[in-house]
């Protein structure tokens, strides 16, 4: 049975499309297959993260970060994260090198694939920094909308095939390099501005339901 630590990179906590998608992944990740924990960020941590929720990072075989963009780049209590991480690892922490690294990435604008090279750029750098195995990214364009429309029949076949291409990566022994995924919207400009006025103003599309064990 495999280690897996789902990062949820939000601090939007159940109104985050991000934990949305967190969600949709560990449904493809099965129970008897996978142990699943999940790990969120906090606001404003004093010290450090605790050896506890790092702990969940380092013994994993694969860790998947969910976040949204934020300007370009990672959201702040995600690095912090990261930085905590890595002051873990060059203490001596005891860790499993070349874990595999994955990202699901909550882009508000409808090209991601023009807007989230920064933010990837940072993790392949951090990846190679701690000798973990970047394999590759999930880029979603105007996720908001995404999460939204994803009950209609047909949407976003793509989506869920880069799911199941991390479960698939997860689960092999593939070494090679592997393609971003970028998802693009599939309705109207229009359509999608039309909604996400709807989201901004309510914030009510998120299930309560969750896979992973908390941290």
């Amino acid at each position: 049975m495999k280690d897996v630590c789902i990062v949820n990179g939000s601090l939007r906590g159940e109104k985050a499309a991000s934990l949305r998608f967190l969600r949709d992944l560990s449904l493809r990740l099965p129970d008897a297959e996978y142990r699943k924990t999940l790990v969120t960020v906090k606001a404003r941590v004093r010290d450090s993260y605790p050896a506890e929720t790092l702990g969940c990072l380092a013994r994993a075989d694969a860790i998947v970060l969910v976040f949204p963009l934020h300007n370009y780049g990672l959201p702040g209590a995600l690095m912090r994260l990261l930085e905590d991480y890595h002051m873990y690892a060059a203490s001596g922490g005891d860790r499993r090198r070349g874990a595999r690294v994955y990202a699901i990435v909550n882009c508000a604008f409808p090209r991601a694939e023009k807007t989230t090279g920064e933010a990837i750029r940072v993790l392949r750098n951090f990846c190679r920094r701690l000798s973990l195995d970047w394999r590759f990214a999930i880029c979603i364009g105007t996720g908001p909308v995404v999460v939204a429309t994803k009950g209609f029949p047909f949407l976003y076949r793509k989506l869920k095939r880069a799911y199941a291409g991390i479960a698939a990566d997860i689960a092999g022994n593939d070494t090679g390099a592997r393609a971003d995924v970028f998802v693009k919207p599939v309705i109207p400009e229009s359509v999608i501005a039309m909604i996400r006025r709807h989201y901004e103003r309510t914030g009510e599309m998120i299930e309560k339901d969750s896979r992973p064990r908390p941290a």
